[in-house]
């Protein structure tokens, strides 16, 4: 796919006199922009938490930091037959807690996954069509599908691995670190809720020898803090550097900028559905629920004022909701100019030329100055915009209860295709187990769900690559998600340090190396 050759570079500038090596190269410090809210590693799916916890956990399928496939867990896969596959362990890999990585640990932890209670945002999504774990042998086990699954390795690389000993527990069991036990480099060494995560060296790790005795990762929300933590040496690496001062950290001798495109994109969602959804001031109606209103709010904006200025060049306009350069995105649209007078045009022919107003709610996290960018053109055509920022915790709980009639947010295509966001965000939610669970815009057509899981079925790439592309084109045109633009992974280290930005914005401590 071209994605792996669109993303096969990564950009680390440093200039001279670095900051002081990390104590005695022993322990790496890192300031998070978010903390992981949970140790439990099929709880609540999100990037704070997924990118924290694979310093513990791992899985069967591994990604490189350019997205591609490559063995982990598992040393090899195979198709048996159409609804069959084959997976063979790595012999000699043991848990933290000494015991011997086995197929039964696989099927324990499948058996999790769906089963965790009173779940927000379950990893089952990746198990959907997966009927069955069949344990062969301790090193070899069989995954039974409902019909052809291709995506089935890509989807295994989110799917943590966990011993089937601690699988019948639950959240708290974890988040106490009673079963916080994984395979990965790193051990737990202590954490609790908006503190430190503090992790040990695995000693034992079947991956090789870890640089760092111990990596504790610092929650630092505020972007100027982080950036200051960095500059005065009291941290040795940042992520999520500010787009505002790439290109003074860039410029800093003692310290090193490592960026890269990444798999995320800024997304706005409207509610495509309700008839009156919460913050749309309209008489009691939903403008939103007519394409064209949708085709409107789309028009409007000026996706290349927003890359340059706003996100200070770090960033690729576009209006499809997923990178260009994944599985099943369309690689060479067009990006269509701002046109005030076309969008005030349909929204006059979808009976609004009055206008209407809206609450535009924005994550946190790299959002705020963009959602303002995205009011003042909408107020332009007539849709009175507010922004209302909400901090995360708070608006992932809002988004899940469906509180926004419009929203911002980053959206990651975490398995390197389209079939993701159009299997968690286009399918209809609540028909087919573990499908349309990030579904927030109420969008559900049967046509259109059997669309999606024809290409998740088709196993001929060039059929499934031209049958995603076809839905991911009617995501655009019908404006079901609108998209903004895509944030490339910056993140800054003491330039004693090497690592590459990974495309999925992870930062795994072990990736992080002395020069």
């Amino acid at each position: 796919m071209g994605f792996v050759t669109r993303l096969a570079f990564g950009l680390s500038i440093a200039l001279a006199a670095p900051l002081a090596p990390p104590a005695a190269a022993q322990t790496l410090r890192i300031g998070m922009q978010a903390p992981p809210s949970t140790l439990d590693p099929h709880w609540l799916l999100n990037l704070a938490n997924t990118g924290a916890l694979r310093n513990i956990y791992e899985t069967l399928v591994m990604r490189d930091d350019q997205m591609a496939l490559r063995p982990g867990l598992a040393e090899s896969w195979r198709v048996v037959d159409d609804t069959t596959w084959e997976f063979k362990l790595r012999a000699g890999v043991r848990f933290h807690d000494g015991s011997p990585l086995t197929s039964a640990d696989i099927a324990a932890s499948f058996q999790r996954v769906p089963n965790v209670p009173g779940n927000p945002n379950p990893y089952s999504i990746y198990l959907s069509g997966v009927t069955g774990v069949e344990v062969v042998d301790d090193l070899t086990f069989r995954i039974r599908t409902s019909g052809p699954l291709p995506i089935l390795p890509t989807n295994l690389t989110q799917i943590f691995i966990v011993p089937r000993s601690v699988a019948g527990l639950g959240n708290p069991e974890f988040n106490s670190g009673q079963a916080a036990i994984g395979t990965g480099p790193f051990k737990l060494g202590s954490w609790s809720t908006n503190a430190p995560l503090v992790l040990r060296r695995n000693e034992e790790w079947w991956g090789g020898r870890v640089p760092w005795e111990q990596a504790v990762l610092t929650p630092i929300p505020n972007d100027p803090a982080r950036v200051a933590a960095l500059l005065a040496g009291d941290v040795d690496f940042i992520n999520n550097v500010p787009l505002q001062d790439a290109a003074r950290i860039a410029a800093d001798r003692r310290v090193a900028l490592f960026a890269a495109p990444s798999i995320y994109a800024v997304n706005i969602y409207p509610d495509v559905e309700r008839a009156s959804p919460p913050g749309v001031d309209a008489n009691g109606q939903n403008p939103m629920r007519d394409v064209r209103v949708r085709r409107a709010m789309s028009l409007a904006l000026n996706r290349e004022g927003i890359a340059r200025q706003i996100m200070e060049g770090y960033a690729e306009p576009t209006d499809q909701p997923v990178p260009p350069f994944v599985f099943g995105a369309i690689p060479d649209r067009a990006l269509p100019a701002a046109d005030l007078n076309a969008a005030r045009a349909l929204l006059a022919e979808a009976g609004w030329g009055q206008g209407f107003g809206l609450n535009l709610f924005c994550s946190p996290a790299r959002v705020p100055r963009i959602c303002q960018a995205i009011a003042a053109a909408w107020t332009r055509i007539g849709i009175r915009t507010t922004v209302e920022v909400v901090p995360q915790a708070t608006f992932l709980t809002r988004r899940n209860r469906r509180e926004y009639g419009v929203f911002v947010t980053v959206f990651g295509s975490l398995t390197g295709e389209t079939s993701y966001l159009l299997s968690s965000q286009i399918h209809t939610n609540g028909t087919v187990p573990g499908l349309g669970t990030l579904n927030f815009t109420g969008y559900g057509v049967p046509a259109v769900d059997a669309e999606i899981a024809r290409a998740r079925s088709t196993l001929d790439d060039a059929e499934r690559n031209r049958l995603l592309r076809a839905l991911v084109q009617r995501t655009v045109d019908e404006a079901l998600i609108i998209g903004v633009g895509l944030v490339h992974s910056a993140h800054a280290g003491n330039a004693n340090l090497v690592t590459k930005a990974r495309a999925d914005e992870e930062v795994l401590a072990v990736e992080i190396r002395p020069r």
